[in-house]
């Protein structure tokens, strides 16, 4: 169980697309877009579990962030796609 005062890790992703010209799109594992970049995205990002898709609505492929990383399109695209997960989006009531 993670400590709750501790200091987050951050890691350093670089993904680079087959093309300069592809969108990469960088999601985190509830759904949401953290990043977009063309051709080449360098973040550093908490360590967790994240989406890619190489233009938006293509295939959704899994990272999850343990240690700095370096992916190419054509290395995540051989391994498995994963689905988009779905936002979770609500609408808190107010009392009072």
């Amino acid at each position: 169980m993670p400590n709750p005062t501790s200091t987050p890790a951050y890691r350093k992703l670089v993904i680079v697309a087959s093309s300069p010209t592809t969108d990469i799109w960088l999601g985190d594992n509830e759904g949401h877009f953290v990043q977009k970049e063309n051709g080449c995205l360098e973040t550093s990002v908490m360590e967790g579990r994240y989406t890619v898709e190489f233009g938006l609505g293509t295939l959704t492929y899994p990272i999850h962030l343990t240690e700095d990383a370096r992916y190419t399109e054509a290395q995540l695209c051989k391994g498995p796609s994963c689905p988009r997960p779905i936002p979770n989006i609500w609408q808190r009531e107010e009392n009072g």
